[in-house]
Formats: C-alpha cells, structure tokens, sequence
C-alpha cells in the first residue's frame, strides 16, 4: 500500500505545516509520496533533507534576512524577494541539505501553474538542484506579489492558484490513502481574487488570460476540493490534519504570533500521532 502526503501552502501560515512536520521527523515517519505547493513546497524540502527546523528559520528569518515587504518591493520591484528566500537562503544563510534530498527515496513533486495554459504541473523534485529550486520558487511565486518564474521555456506561478491540494494527484500517482496538512481552519477559504478583478485582468488579462479567468474561479474550485474531501474522509481514503486555532495572517509581522502557530502545527500533529499511525498501518494491512 502507498501513502501519500499532501501540503497546502499558506505564506507564513506554513509555520503550521512546519510544527506538524518537525513532530513527525521527531518520530521518524516516512511517506511513499508528497506534494507540496507553494509554502508546502517548501516545507516538503525540508522533510525530505530531514532538516528539522529549517522551514521555521526560512518562512520567519528575523529582520536581517527578511525576504518579503516594502523594503523588497523598493529594491528588487517585488513585495517578494523568491530569490532570496529559495537561493540565497538555500546556498548561503540556510544552507539546505542537497546531499540527503538526492539519497531520498520518497517520490515527491512541487506544484506549479502554466501561466499560458493555467493548468497545474507537478515537476519531479529528484532531478538538478537549481531545477527544483527553480520549480519552489515558481510555486511560491503569488500573485501580484511577485512576477512568474520562467522555468523551461514557460512561465509559472504558485500552483495553489488552480490546485490547492494535490490529494487527486497523489491518488493518480498511485496512492491508497493520503494525509493532508491544511494551513487553514475548516471555515476559512482562500484569497477571493474576485475582489482585485480589475488588477487581474490589468495584470494578466492581456497576456495570460486563461490564468487570468483561473484566479477568478479560484474559491470555487477550493470549494470543490473541500467538499469531495469530505467525502474522502468519509470513505477513510484520506486522513486532514488542519489548525483548530485562528490562523495567522498570510504575511503576519508579529514574531510571538508565528512562534504560537508553530507550536500549534507542532501539538495538532502530536494529538493527532495515535489516529495518524492508525490511518497508516490500516493502509498497510
């Protein structure tokens, strides 16, 4: 039997996913198969490099590191500076562990949107280092936020944008049964971009406007995938692992704040431990 891991993204609400995580690299548990898209991808890495820590350090730097505001807007033309966080971070400040992501074992894949076709790709994070960094920085890469990521000839963004949480990939990549981390509660929805359709359509709607008609369907879709994980949940096929605390803001300033969703990814896994090593030897019977 496969089980697979699926982690939604979130900007700084990945420091839940991060807590989730490192509990269960503290408890040494493994998956057949993960997706990770935008903050997700991220984390994904640093679970494969089993680099407990390291998401934590990236997504909340401190101010000497930081990556994202209107310093970086003045000075790189983008409220995100991707290219700090995912290169210069992983070569430099936060050196990642390129040696122990190549012996993995676990089949993993990062998430992006075609912005010319604004269909979801799921690109093989096993091959050349500056490729996969590459593919986290397009699926980090939000929305009038940041500018696409060219990667083979095409331009991406963040793939949670039209698929928010692979668990249908994982199912057509073979798996039984898979976990899902969530960075929000089971009430709250993802951005509406309905609310900025004249910046869309100014930004996109010219040259990418299939991506363009995407972000406005965007909360419908979400609404889709929550409802069929219902019954997947039901059915015993997946297994969702969510915040039960107010989630943070997406760019959330103050640091006792993302300290506190941490810890919280970190007991939400350590409750859900004995329900999880269930979920998963009932998979290998």
């Amino acid at each position: 039997m496969k089980i697979g891991l699926v982690l939604e993204g979130g900007a700084l609400r990945g420091l839940f996913t991060a807590g989730a995580l490192d509990f269960l690299m503290d408890e040494h548990v493994t998956f057949d198969y993960i997706a990770g898209v935008s903050a997700g991808a991220g984390n994904m890495m640093n679970f494969l490099s089993g680099q407990r820590g390291r998401t934590k350090q990236i997504i909340s730097p401190g101010k000497k590191d930081s990556y994202y505001g209107p310093a970086q807007l003045i000075k790189t033309g983008s409220f995100l500076n991707l290219e700090k966080m995912v290169f210069e971070f992983s070569y430099k400040t936060f050196p990642y562990d390129f040696k122990a992501h190549h012996e993995t074992k676990v089949e993993h894949e990062v998430v992006v949107v075609n912005c010319d076709t604004a269909q979801a790709e799921y690109i093989d994070g096993s091959g050349d280092d500056r490729h996969t960094l590459t593919a986290v920085k397009a699926s980090c890469s939000v929305p009038l936020l940041s500018i696409p990521v060219e990667m083979d000839g095409h331009d991406y963004m963040d793939g949670s944008l039209v698929d928010s949480i692979p668990y249908k990939r994982a199912f057509e990549k073979g798996c039984d049964k898979v976990v899902i981390i969530m960075t929000k509660t089971g009430n709250e929805t993802p951005t509406d971009y309905n609310k900025y359709k004249f910046l869309i359509k100014a930004a996109y709607g010219k040259r990418y406007p299939k991506f363009a008609d995407a972000l406005l369907n965007r909360a419908d879709v979400y609404q889709t995938q929550k409802t069929e994980m219902e019954r997947l949940t039901a059915e015993g096929k997946i297994m969702v692992i969510r915040p039960k605390m107010p989630c943070i803001s997406k760019f959330e300033t103050r640091e006792s704040k993302r300290e506190e969703f941490y810890q919280h990814g970190y007991q939400r896994m350590q409750e859900e431990y004995k329900a999880l090593r269930v979920f998963m030897e009932e998979a290998e019977c």
